[in-house]
């Protein structure tokens, strides 16, 4: 199923596969961002995805900062891998976030200002990308998962608590506090 967002005057298209089989994610990268030169993809691993809000809001982040001088990387998909895994360095977000030959549940996430080029990449990344596609694989769907990413992103119960609003539930207090920790990025030196 097509996942297309617009954010500011970009189109954000999330695939999400289970069964994947990625030999090589870098020979795969490379296939995907040969598909057409409008498109900005990364590989991510879905168990650190909070929901589409969180990568809406990272691709938010990450088109104001490399518009601007806040710019930390030398490309846009680089930018919003950063924004994703709410890191600063570049590193890290890779060992967080990048997708190893073993990982079988990934996310093709990917930014284009052209509608056309998107749609294009939506048809024929499948072809790349050997898996069974899962859009539920991008949503908080189990308490698994929601320990997983309280742990990789530092979110103790002590903040789930102190941030929830009446009634809320935890996976909602947990993709606001994942989204305010990317938006953080572009406000820390």
């Amino acid at each position: 199923m097509l996942l297309i967002d617009a954010v500011d005057n970009y189109y954000l298209l999330s695939l999400a596969f289970s069964n994947a089989r990625v030999s090589d994610p870098e020979q795969t990268l490379k296939q995907l961002r040969s598909i057409n030169n409008q498109t900005e993809i990364q590989l991510v691993k879905t168990d650190l995805i909070g929901g589409p809000e969180h990568l809406q809001s990272a691709a938010r982040n990450a088109l104001y900062s490399f518009k601007g001088e806040r710019r930390r990387s030398k490309s846009l998909a680089m930018e919003f891998l950063l924004y994703i895994s709410c890191q600063r360095q570049i590193a890290k977000a890779i060992r967080l976030l990048g997708v190893g030959p073993g990982d079988s549940r990934i996310a093709l996430v990917a930014l284009s200002g052209s509608k056309d080029a998107i749609q294009d990449l939506d048809r024929r990344a499948r072809l790349v990308v050997d898996g069974e596609e899962d859009k539920e694989l991008i949503e908080i769907g189990s308490k698994q998962k929601m320990t997983g990413l309280r742990r990789s992103y530092g979110i103790t119960s002590k903040e789930m608590d102190a941030a929830r609003f009446e009634g809320e539930t935890d996976s909602s207090v947990l993709k606001r506090l994942i989204v305010e920790r990317s938006a953080l990025l572009s406000i820390e030196d």
